[in-house]
């Protein structure tokens, strides 16, 4: 065992040195003050473990297992400071060092630190007993080299690929116990969610040794455990002495230590041993990493599920508009048109039934913009190469142009969904046809940076301050305008994974820049 310690303080470095000797027969001791001499004796010594402190004085310790994985992939290296907190080890654990032991003032901190250094190397640490209890793994020679960290890390990996691909709540509470029981050693976990209705955090998840416990894990209500209040702080905790604590939910628990991990208002996560004081600043870390993951598929689960009730809320309303709103829109259309007829063939006028007839096609206008913006939103899944030269002739076919000029600057195309492509492009030109009445030149061409198209005219133009509006569904500066047209273009932009921005044009008029476009020859 070659192990080398890196730490600026003189001092601490040689206490570091004597009380490791002592607690590893064998093993050779080298020092180094920073982490340049640290790589230098890398390079001319065989070292099986680097120790390291976090603040050193040419960077940190985790810049320097950065550089030691460059050329040593895997030599354990332990990372022993007493600078930071929680975030520094989580810091540690992501960027993959081996192990994380608190400098933290008190005796037993070189024995935790030699017992870490062990583990990782498949030493043996003089006058060690494994932990006690029929939970935690106790270390061996054969469990050493790889176990520990390596198989956490590896648990935490498993567990990211489970949690993505989670569809429910239950299956994200599964997947989150089993995991925490492999990273932390210990057979006993449970994942609590909050029910809003009964404002209280239930059981959803646990390992058959939790439902052991006492008839299983109970349901806890405001201001009762130290599940709760985990909970309602936000912040992990690691009890040491359970039956002591102020808030224990059951004195008589045999449960002595408990990890209990908030899932970001979801609920909260925790893992019991029978051994009083059990974790520490790793395993407090390697919980908040496990739970960070749970909450994202919590919050992906719960996004779906709202995304699903959103969409079951438009496909009622696609139906109400399609069929109890167009039918009688038809039947007042016919009744206007059979009125007009009796009344011409008694040679009547009546001026008014001319408004009529507009409040008709109005109604009709917004039915179908209101139609097309529920059905644009989806994303597109058959998309093909489209001319953005083609997409300007259709428009002259489709759109009313009264009068308008519309020109292709370019014989680019874009990789779009073309039915969809063709609706932003109809309602984009004739929305710089009403703005100018008529007589306004439309240009379609490429961004210079090659990351898009642009479409622009040579009309009024939008003023600076309502250029974030003119996206909003309902807003419109025209008499006949819908106020969906421009939403429309936004929504099928979006769906394609592009954006969409407004800006002056090089004659004054208004120009939507869309980036992030996939373009062909």
């Amino acid at each position: 065992m070659h192990v080398l310690c890196v730490d600026p303080d003189v001092g601490s470095l040689e206490d570091t040195r004597v009380e490791l000797s002592r607690r590893l027969p064998g093993a050779t001791l080298y020092t180094a003050p920073d982490g340049e001499r640290a790589l230098e004796t890398l390079a001319t010594e065989p070292i099986t473990c680097v120790v390291s402190d976090y603040d050193l004085p040419d960077g940190s310790g985790i810049d320097l297992l950065e550089r030691v994985r460059e050329g040593h992939v895997t030599l354990p290296f332990l990372l022993f400071t007493g600078a930071g907190s929680e975030a520094v080890a989580a810091e540690a654990i992501a960027a993959g060092v081996t192990g994380y032991v608190v400098d933290d003032g008190t005796e037993g901190r070189y024995a935790k630190l030699a017992e870490r250094i062990a583990e990782a190397t498949g030493g043996t640490v003089a006058d060690a007993t494994p932990a006690v209890g029929d939970e935690r793994r106790a270390v061996s020679e054969a469990d050493a080299p790889d176990a520990v960290c390596p198989r956490r890390l590896t648990a935490l990996h498993e567990a990211t690929t489970g949690l993505i691909a989670a569809d429910t709540e239950a299956e994200v509470a599964n997947v989150a116990v089993e995991a925490a029981s492999e990273i932390h050693g210990l057979a006993a976990s449970t994942v609590y969610l909050y029910d809003a209705d009964a404002n209280a955090i239930e059981p959803v998840a646990s390992t058959g040794a939790a439902e052991n416990l006492s008839g299983g894990p109970p349901t806890y209500g405001p201001g009762d455990s130290i599940v709760w209040r985990v909970f309602e702080r936000g912040e992990p905790e690691a009890i040491g002495n359970v039956p002591e604590d102020p808030d224990v939910f059951d004195p008589e628990t045999p449960i002595r230590s408990q990890l209990t991990v908030p899932l970001a208002g979801h609920g909260a996560l925790v893992v019991g041993s029978h051994e009083p004081g059990t974790f520490d600043d790793e395993d407090v870390a390697f919980g908040r990493i496990l739970a960070d993951s749970a909450v994202a598929a919590l919050d992906q689960v719960s996004s779906r599920e709202d995304l699903t009730r959103q969409n079951e809320r438009l496909d009622r309303f696609v139906g109400v508009v399609s069929h109890d709103v167009r039918n009688p829109l038809a039947v007042a259309k016919g009744r206007l048109d059979l009125a007009r007829a009796e009344l011409d063939r008694e040679g009547i006028e009546v001026d008014h039934l001319g408004d009529v007839d507009y409040a008709l096609d109005r109604i009709e206008t917004l039915v179908g913009d209101l139609l097309r913006l529920a059905r644009d939103g989806a994303a597109p899944t058959d998309p093909e190469a489209v001319s953005l030269a083609a997409l300007v002739d259709h428009c002259r076919a489709a759109v009313d142009t009264d009068g308008a000029t519309l020109v292709a600057a370019t014989d680019r195309s874009i990789r779009a969904d073309t039915g969809r492509v063709r609706q932003a492009f109809e309602n984009a030109v004739r929305n710089a046809i009403e703005h100018a009445d008529g007589d306004v030149v439309v240009t379609v061409g490429e961004l210079a940076d090659g990351t898009g198209f642009y479409l622009e005219d040579d009309g009024p133009g939008i003023p600076a301050d309502d250029r974030d509006r003119v996206f909003d569904a309902g807003y419109s500066t025209t008499r006949n305008g819908s106020g969906f047209g421009l939403r429309i273009v936004e929504q099928v932009v979006e769906a394609h994974g592009w954006t969409v921005r407004v800006e002056e044009s090089t004659a004054g008029g208004a120009r939507f820049e869309v980036s992030g476009v996939e373009l062909v020859d």
